[in-house]
């Protein structure tokens, strides 16, 4: 927010080093481009110090003495307490930091307001600040709306049919139902080629930061980029799906996106970022599925024996619920693609889909000798399928 007088409000950063400040700068340039400017200490409405730069104490009294009424916020690795200003601790948390210039900015705002407002028109304005946290009704009325809401809001955040629609489109490929009286044959299948799209850049740049064990840029040719973490096994993905979705279809090259070492620690790069980590598997998992569309990759055989290592994290992942049902078939018994289609009796892509987002993560196992299910199972898919998501759903209520 601007002040009275549409000019942005300005920051200074006292005693930080010649790392510290290029980077402070530039998450305040990120989170609020047009409505802070780092400036002089002489001329600015906040101050942001770091009490363990050089002199750090000494600059601290400076402020107290010469700026009485300025809100001033402290960084400090150790837990103290210091009077008329706000103490922040090292690492940063960036929603943190968020939070207390946010407050910092509303009491001068209301301070300038208080100066400049004739006292006939303040509770006209007072109006139209941003509103604080709303005060608890005390009335049994109040609490029951405030529930109504938050039910309606859990209701509305469900994706519609037609963005589930959109979504199993965009993964597993338009509807398309597979013979299975009919021997597979390769002319039937659907590949596509990992290693020349964004899937294949991402894993190879998420085992160069792993190797070196420092944070990896993927940059695009319009300057859109994604930050790989390898030792929080998180990202920072400054593109939305909507804009990422049509990149795994194209066929890309190293000329296309860049891969950068960077020179900054994981917690700096965490500071200038105004988006939240994302896991680095879960990146991987819904490229992979964007980039298959219900297709197999290249040179993957539908007769080959298969299981999973273990079962995927589905409650974090971009899925489907017959995802839920394939899982639960390959981790009780090896068994090739083709006799998953008939046995589950579901279309080809939403196999295919599975198999090569679990490929691209690891987690598929190759098995010489096929295990031929028994009876049981093949006279009641979805009693396996039900019965081994009912047992894991039991496990978890219980470690709660």
């Amino acid at each position: 927010m601007l002040f009275v007088n549409h000019e942005p409000m300005g920051i200074a950063l006292v005693g930080m080093s010649g790392k510290d400040q290029p980077m402070m700068e530039m998450f305040l340039k990120r989170q609020w481009s047009s409505q802070y400017v780092v400036v002089p200490d002489h001329l600015a409405k906040l101050c942001i110090l770091d009490l363990d730069g050089f002199e750090g104490k000494d600059l601290l009294q400076k402020q107290q003495s010469q700026y009485t009424d300025r809100p001033l916020i402290v960084l400090s690795v150790r837990n103290t307490s210091i009077d008329g200003a706000r103490v922040l601790r090292k690492p940063l948390k960036i929603e943190l930091l968020k939070q207390t210039i946010d407050i910092c900015r509303s009491e001068i705002l209301q301070n300038q307001i208080k100066i400049e407002t004739p006292k006939s028109e303040k509770e006209r304005i007072v109006r139209v600040l941003p509103r604080s946290r709303p005060v608890q009704q005390k009335t049994g009325n109040a609490e029951h709306n405030l529930i109504v809401s938050d039910k309606n809001i859990r209701r509305l955040s469900l994706p519609s049919a037609a963005s589930q629609a959109r979504i199993i489109q965009s993964t597993c490929g338009k509807s398309k139902h597979k013979d299975s009286n009919q021997l597979a044959t390769t002319d039937r299948v659907d590949y596509y080629n990992h290693e020349s799209n964004f899937q294949e850049i991402l894993k190879n740049a998420m085992e160069l930061s792993r190797s070196h064990k420092k944070p990896v840029h993927l940059v695009f040719q319009d300057n859109k980029s994604i930050t790989l973490l390898p030792k929080s096994n998180q990202c920072l993905n400054a593109i939305n799906d909507s804009k990422l979705k049509p990149r795994c279809l194209l066929k890309l090259n190293s000329d296309q996106v860049k891969i950068v070492i960077s020179d900054y620690s994981e917690s700096q790069l965490r500071m200038s970022c105004d988006t939240n980590p994302q896991p680095l598997d879960a990146l991987l998992w819904k490229v992979s599925l964007w980039s298959s569309r219900g297709r197999l990759p290249l040179g993957i055989s539908e007769e080959l024996n298969i299981g999973i290592r273990q079962w995927p994290n589905l409650t974090r992942m971009l899925a489907i619920p017959e995802f839920i049902r394939i899982a639960a078939l390959w981790s009780k018994n090896p068994i090739s693609l083709t006799k998953t289609i008939e046995l589950l009796r579901i279309e080809t892509g939403y196999v295919y889909a599975f198999f090569s987002a679990c490929h691209a993560v690891g987690l598929i196992q190759y098995h010489s000798s096929y295990q031929q299910p028994s009876k049981q199972t093949e006279s009641a898919p979805n009693e396996v399928a039900n019965t081994g998501l009912l047992r894991r759903i039991l496990r978890r209520l219980q470690s709660i």
